[in-house]
């Protein structure tokens, strides 16, 4: 093989986040750790090329969260209740100005992944999030829609500080089901 399709072979192997290329006399080419970029990038190109859908990612939320939920409700930290409380305080006080918040995005639930203390569950959830970040771009929420969704957040996150496990994922389960119905996946 020539070097021509060898270096654009490296190259994009660096763009996908599988290695990295080190110039100089201890450099050439190491394989990368695996991150949240090459996690969601991957997810993110097989939505394109249309192997997972919205409705799949829905359907995989609605399996996974609410236990996630139930842990981090057995795990989570003062620090973690206080993340959480910030996120909430802020999507709240938006809608209370009227204003509904101008980038849709799932931080609460990332944020409820983070309190599981499970790099798995944060890694998926990170990647899952940046691919419904764009995704959310597509879909228009109402004030009324923010308004439910802060509601919900609010008593999971209750539950959660209260540690009651088994109503924070029971009710984490009604709160996807009815984002999801609003989008219409």
């Amino acid at each position: 093989m020539s070097r021509v399709p060898l270096r654009e072979a490296l190259r994009s192997l660096e763009e996908m986040g599988l290695i990295m290329i080190r110039q100089g006399v201890l450099g050439g080419a190491f394989v990368a750790q695996m991150g949240i970029k090459s996690v969601s990038d991957s997810l993110s190109n097989m939505i394109r090329l249309g192997k997972i859908s919205d409705s799949d990612i829905w359907e995989f939320r609605l399996s996974i969260e609410p236990d996630m939920a139930r842990l981090a409700a057995e795990r989570c930290t003062d620090w973690d209740i206080k993340q959480m409380e910030e996120i909430i305080s802020v999507r709240e006080k938006a809608i209370k100005a009227r204003k509904a918040p101008v980038v849709s995005n799932i931080d609460f639930h990332q944020a409820i992944a983070r309190a599981t203390k499970n790099p798995l569950h944060i890694l998926i959830m990170d990647a899952i999030g940046e691919i419904l970040l764009e995704n959310f771009k597509r879909f228009h929420f109402s004030l009324d829609d923010h308004q439910s969704i802060a509601k919900f957040h609010r008593k999971i996150f209750e539950c959660i500080k209260k540690k009651d496990i088994q109503q924070v994922g029971d009710i984490m389960s009604i709160h996807l089901k009815d984002v999801r119905k609003r989008l219409k996946i």
